[in-house]
């Protein structure tokens, strides 16, 4: 008689798990390294855009077409922006902004601001076409600026808001006999407050710069 052979399950044979490395998974170590990686590209984008604000505007190139567009900004009675750049308009100089004149009574007025508010409005609505004919020394575009036969700095002139330099005599020299703003009273020359201004005696006048001007956007993004 032959021998039965044992019919009982035998156990399983075991095997070690095969390490993590050797299985070409990553092993995780929990989310440290991720919330770092996400910190650090926020703070080089908050940083890369604090040097774009700081860097100064790109020169207008001279000699070719004209700058030509909507107004986007008036800083005061003499300078503006198109396109992103800051032309100051030749040939006149207006109050700066924090600058007061004297009325024909003797009573201050904001001579700077009123200026600023009159090229503001006078722009406003109009397709400028400026001439570029050089850059100043806080890299400002110096140009002519005009709106088919509108000149807005003849304008600024005549109307006794800026002082003739070089050219608009004529009707500077209108707005003086008619006592028009700046000539109705005593006043200082824009040229002689900043001098002043340079010395302590007076306050700060509007030239912002692009960090400035962004820093003015931002505040009125979340004011709105």
């Amino acid at each position: 008689m032959g021998k039965t052979r044992d019919r009982r399950p035998r156990a399983p044979l075991k095997f070690d798990a095969m390490p993590a490395w050797a299985s070409g998974r990553r092993v995780r170590h929990g989310s440290g390294g991720t919330n770092w990686r996400n910190w650090a590209f926020i703070l080089l984008l908050i940083g890369g855009l604090a040097i774009y604000a700081l860097l100064p505007e790109p020169p207008f190139p001279l000699g070719g077409t004209p700058l030509t567009g909507p107004v986007e900004r008036v800083a005061d009675g003499d300078t503006l922006e198109i396109a992103g750049q800051r032309i100051r308009l030749l040939g006149l100089d207006a109050p700066e902004w924090n600058q007061t004149c004297r009325t024909a009574a003797g009573a201050e007025w904001p001579c700077g601001r009123d200026a600023a508010r009159r090229l503001r409005n006078l722009a406003a609505g109009r397709t400028l076409n400026c001439s570029a004919e050089g850059h100043d020394r806080y890299g400002r575009l110096l140009a002519t600026c005009r709106d088919g036969s509108v000149d807005v700095a003849e304008v600024m002139v005549g109307e006794g808001l800026a002082v003739a330099t070089d050219a608009y005599a004529g009707a500077q020299a209108a707005a003086r006999r008619a006592r028009k703003g700046i000539w109705q009273g005593d006043f200082d020359t824009p040229a002689a407050w900043r001098q002043r201004e340079a010395m302590g005696e007076a306050a700060s006048g509007g030239n912002p710069s692009r960090f400035e001007r962004f820093m003015a956007w931002l505040t009125g993004l979340f004011a709105s």
